[in-house]
């Protein structure tokens, strides 16, 4: 089973609303963590605790969410904590460098989450299939022994004897 490829192993993650509801609560945190370092921080790691909740959000519910969470989370970070403030104005060089720089790291540190997810839910899957086939086994075997167990053996004489107890 070592080559087999499982297809759901891509469904390691949550459904539902759950995922949106930490998406959102894990953004506003980000949002007013960063808001309350600000007078400290000013203008340098705007997009840190943003970087941060977006890895987070990969490891628990997957590649996707943690993208949709940084296109949300990019301009969030640029208009509250770029100057000026509160204003979308052009982008500078800085600004563009601080968008690639996050956005390679969130993406490849996703990736590589979602990748280790798979895996890891892939070997939990392959694990529970080994189990029922060795309980099966057993029973089958068990079976075996107690249909062998109750009829008459042939000792090879001609005369059939029948075994008492177990064998």
């Amino acid at each position: 089973m070592a080559g087999s490829q499982l297809r759901n192993a891509r469904r390691w993650q949550a459904e539902g609303r759950q995922p949106l509801l930490t998406c959102a609560l894990g953004f506003a945190l980000a949002l007013g963590l960063r808001s309350l370092l600000g007078p400290v921080l000013h203008e340098s790691m705007s997009m840190l605790f943003f970087a941060v909740n977006c890895i987070f959000i990969s490891y628990l519910f997957g590649f996707f969410h943690s993208m949709a969470l940084l296109g949300i989370s990019l301009p969030a970070a640029l208009f509250f904590f770029r100057k000026p403030f509160y204003s979308f104005d052009a982008l500078t060089q800085r600004d563009v460098a601080t968008i690639l720089v996050y956005t390679g790291i969130i993406t490849f540190t996703s990736l590589i989450i979602e990748w280790l997810q798979r895996e890891r839910y892939a070997a939990v899957l392959q694990q529970r299939v080994s189990e029922t086939r060795y309980q099966l086994l057993i029973e089958s075997d068990q079976d075996r022994h107690a249909a062998h167990a109750s009829a008459p053996a042939d000792c090879g004489c001609g005369v059939r004897l029948k075994l008492v107890g177990n064998a």
